[in-house]
């Protein structure tokens, strides 16, 4: 019976394990969105290398990187630790599945975060009075990454000649406390733990207002924000890169039709070769919600009561800031 219960024990460890470390595909031009943290890279620069009698292959210099999107984030030690004896620092790895590996390059990348500090009470033997002492000492309490960062690491990478690197992204990170500070100081008292919430940026995804909580969609064939019902292939959108460039188009599932600036109101043509059709995304202070500026003439999609249309507005406006979800 111990044996048994024994068992299932190791199995159900493995098993959250191993769900916890999903792979996620990335590309140089669309990263992926998990918790806050935008990951993905860049490509530095690309060459055509000889390697021994094997023959041609395509050499990638890259950058790999992890961007906290939103407030601070820091994982703790469990209490009683300190000095980062209890939880690891690695946040996420990135598996290059088509590099060859070949000496002094890479088919890994490891992103890690940095120490964390704070000012702790420590009671410290004096060898020379062997007196106990009582003062204030910095000490590591676990790991961040504060709001606006980027932790990057640069690898060479040899892939099959004209074939691009083939990205997937490990994320290893625990849940992060979204903690503020008061002063300089944080205010532990007022600390959450926030699950960790995961979005496949190159899949089906939705879009909600932060300002009244509407999804958009063309289900009546007119784009609107407005409520959903659960499935709605026109509330449901992807990003697509537009090569060269930082835009993305905007298409919908339903039609295969894109997002799109005519004469300065926002419509669904089939045209995504026009600028209109265009845009950037711009990060925000939350996870997951982003503002999207349009190309043509530089306005943000917003929202007014349930339509759609394009405006200037202010960084803090929340008529223009959408939080992005995974489709069904």
């Amino acid at each position: 019976m111990k044996m048994i219960k024994y068992s299932l024990v190791l199995f159900l460890l493995i098993n959250n394990k191993s769900s916890a470390q999903q792979a996620y595909p990335v590309s140089d031009t669309l990263p992926v969105l998990i918790d806050g943290l935008s990951i993905g890279y860049t490509i530095k620069s690309q060459e055509v290398k000889t390697v021994g009698d094997k023959g041609d292959f395509s050499r990638y210099a890259i950058r790999f990187y992890a961007t906290n999107t939103g407030n601070d984030k820091i994982v703790r030690n469990r209490d009683g630790f300190i000095n980062g004896a209890n939880v690891s620092d690695q946040l996420v790895q990135f598996n290059i599945l088509n590099a060859t590996g070949a000496r002094f390059t890479s088919n890994t990348a490891i992103l890690r975060a940095v120490p964390f500090n704070e000012s702790r009470d420590v009671d410290e033997k004096d060898t020379r009075t062997n007196t106990i002492e009582h003062h204030k000492k910095n000490v590591q309490v676990g790991f961040w990454i504060e709001a606006g960062q980027t932790i990057s690491a640069d690898e060479i990478v040899i892939v099959p000649l004209n074939q691009k690197p083939n990205v997937q992204v490990v994320y290893f990170a625990l849940p992060f406390r979204h903690e503020h500070r008061d002063d300089g100081n944080y205010n532990a008292g007022l600390v959450q733990n926030t699950p960790s919430v995961s979005i496949n940026m190159q899949g089906f995804l939705k879009f909600k207002s932060v300002l009244n909580f509407t999804y958009i969609n063309i289900q009546t064939g007119v784009p609107t924000s407005s409520s959903i019902d659960y499935g709605w292939w026109s509330a449901q959108w992807q990003l697509i890169p537009v090569p060269g460039t930082n835009y993305f188009y905007i298409q919908n599932r339903w039609k295969a039709n894109f997002l799109d600036n005519d004469r300065g109101y926002v419509v669904v043509s089939l045209n995504n070769q026009s600028p209109g059709s265009m845009w950037s995304m711009e990060p925000t202070p939350d996870p997951n919600v982003f503002r999207f500026k349009n190309a043509k003439n530089g306005y943000y999609l917003s929202i007014a009561y349930d339509k759609l249309i394009l405006a200037n507005r202010s960084g803090d406006d929340l008529s223009s800031a959408w939080r992005l979800e995974s489709g069904q």
